[in-house]
């Protein structure tokens, strides 16, 4: 029934899929705030990865960086440097590694950190700005699960996530075999072998989970680029959960992307043709090869065959590639690459045109192309105003580039909510359905925790809309098989998606949050009388368990819109009344101890 669901999805992308063509500008600032602790940072040694995380849930993005430390944003677009003490008089920047990748491993709701390198660790955060290094079984062995990369993914489909180690032989010690780690619940991990990844000895580069076949588990991928002087494929396994009912891994070589000779650094899956299957952009690093390296490759997924793409910059110009970045950098509703290229060579910016077809734009038109040799980046909307910024990390720059694009374009987010499913709703498959400069089509993101070289981009599902001015149409499809179809959202916000529950819009706009709310509010809904959908407003002054449900004139709950722990500040929520006849309801807000009753009317 699932699979049927997912061709059902298809099809309607395949029918309504029409391409924007506007070329629309696209700037970034260097930010030289010699006040703001990133640009003052000391850059990291080696290939340190980067990462946008909100690990305090504030809904700010906090910045990680591998040997350096955690910035701390405390809104307005500032931050400030926080050495985290673990408890044993070591932080982690002194523990530092290559890559890194956050999840919520205990389910508690903040995220977690591993941080993978010479020595390999989890870090469970404890609040309050300081986190605990687990020292017990399999996974506190440090230095038997060194390795380049790590990412996270739930393979198995137990609500749990579970994470993935790459060991590049001959750069980190010793050989070993990758490592795969089972999330046992309670803290608990145990190192799975003979499970197909965990065999043989190569240069393995970046992993990365993505259920590449639609199916409903997730797969892996990993680069194994030789860095020295020769081509080699890569490893490429898919999960047979779905088929067999058991969890395991077999080695596959799709044509192109299996089959292709590289010196292969990061799988990147992502549906840049607004088509709702994924394709994959594959970065080479190529150092040794020619004076210029090597072109990246992208390959378009043709209903599960691959097309090798040939044309264009993006898969032209030779360079020794490390990181690609995928986001929609200009809000016009399809997906942008910006790639970090090594030995101080300018990097890549892709302006995707709509059309299956990219731009290569200059440092001239889009300020991000420095030439000092960048490794490691991520995208995020760290500042809130809708447009996604870019952290970049070498061994010698840390730069922050706002974004400072000049258009009207909207936009949205979406943070994932897990209940069944893992807590922060990574390998969550989100759809989205909008009329976008007069023509109507999906776009489709899946939530990855290792997506760029060593980290990962904010886990917040932004789409760009363009001059839509509402979304029409959300399906989530969550890695429990749940999956959640709303309709008719405003743009221009942040919202918050509980698996099987609720969607809340937060307001986290810089302008509009002047100061934590004085007192706990209930507002009318908007529109009043509505059909059939409307707006629920409320403020709260301090961190609460809070609920929001709707009742008929008999006093029967109808729905249950809101059942978590919510700290301080302003609230949205979509309610929407198709299944429901004309009539009274009352909306009832409880936050603590303390209740408020509001009456609205529904009007057919």
């Amino acid at each position: 029934m699932r699979n049927n669901k997912h061709i059902l999805f298809i099809t309607i992308f395949l029918l309504s899929n029409i391409f924007q063509l506007t070329i629309i500008a696209q700037q970034f600032t260097l930010v030289a705030d010699n006040f703001n602790p990133i640009v003052t940072a000391i850059p990291p040694s080696g290939y340190s990865g980067a990462t946008w995380v909100d690990y305090n849930n504030d809904n700010h993005l906090d910045l990680f960086i591998n040997n350096s430390q955690i910035f701390k944003n405390t809104g307005n677009g500032t931050f400030i440097s926080l050495n985290t003490n673990i408890g044993d008089g070591t932080t982690l920047s002194s523990d530092g590694g290559n890559g890194n990748s956050w999840a919520d491993v205990d389910n508690d709701g903040d995220l977690d950190v591993y941080i993978s390198g010479v020595i390999s660790y989890l870090y469970l955060n404890e609040g309050n700005d300081s986190f605990s290094r687990v020292t017990v079984g399999d996974i506190s062995n440090g230095f038997g699960n060194r390795g380049w990369s790590c990412a996270f993914g739930d393979y198995d489909n137990d609500g749990l996530i579970d994470l993935a180690i790459t060991h590049p032989a001959g750069f980190v010690g010793s050989a070993l075999v990758n490592h795969l780690l089972k999330n046992n619940g309670e803290g608990s991990f145990s190192k799975i072998s003979n499970n197909g990844i965990s065999t043989g000895f190569q240069p393995y580069t970046v992993g990365t989970w993505s259920d590449f076949d639609n199916d409903g588990d997730l797969d892996y991928s990993v680069g194994s680029g030789p860095a020295n002087g020769t081509n080699a494929a890569d490893f490429f396994y898919k999960n047979n959960l779905t088929e067999s009912g058991e969890a395991s891994f077999e080695r596959i070589q799709p044509q192109g992307p299996g089959t292709d000779l590289r010196d292969g650094q990061v799988w990147n899956w992502i549906d840049y043709d607004n088509d709702g299957d994924l394709d994959v952009y594959i970065t080479n690093w190529g150092g040794n090869h020619t004076p210029n390296g090597l072109p990246n490759d992208l390959y378009r997924n043709d209903n599960g065959s691959y097309t090798k793409i040939t044309l264009g910059e993006i898969v032209q110009t030779s360079r020794v590639s490390l990181a690609s970045v995928w986001s929609d950098f200009d809000n016009d509703g399809d997906l942008d690459c910006y790639v970090s290229n090594d030995r101080n060579d300018s990097d890549s910016f892709y302006k995707n045109n709509g059309d299956g077809t990219f731009t290569s734009l200059s440092n001239n038109e889009v300020g991000v192309l420095t030439t000092t040799n960048k490794r490691s980046a991520s995208a995020g909307d760290y500042d809130n105003d809708g447009k996604i910024d870019l952290i970049t990390v070498g061994s010698n720059s840390i730069s922050l580039f706002k974004n400072n694009t000049q258009n009207d374009n909207n936009w949205t987010f979406f943070r994932l909510g897990g209940k069944v499913s893992n807590r922060a709703g990574i390998g969550a498959k989100v759809r989205l359905k909008a009329e976008i400069f007069g023509q109507s089509f999906w776009q489709m993101r899946e939530v990855s925790a290792q997506n760029s070289f060593n980290s990962h981009n904010d886990l917040r599902v932004h789409f760009g809309l363009g001059d839509a001015p509402v979304i029409d149409s959300l399906i989530i499809e969550w890695p429990s098989g749940q999956v959640d179809i709303k309709t008719d959202f405003h743009v221009n916000d942040f919202w918050v998606a509980t698996e099987g529950e609720s969607i809340t819009a937060i307001v986290t706009n810089v302008e509009d949050i002047q100061k934590i709310p004085t007192k706990l509010s209930l507002e009318q809904n908007y529109p009043n009388p509505f059909n059939p959908s409307t707006v629920i407003s409320y403020q709260l002054s301090a961190f609460s368990q809070v609920s929001l449900k709707i009742f008929d004139v008999l006093s029967n709950e109808v729905s249950n819109l809101v059942n978590s722990q919510q700290s301080a500040g302003a609230y949205k929520v979509a309610f929407n009344a198709d299944n429901l006849p004309s009539g009274i309801y009352f909306y009832q807000l409880q936050a603590g101890n303390s209740l408020i009753t509001k009456k609205m009317s529904l009007l057919k």
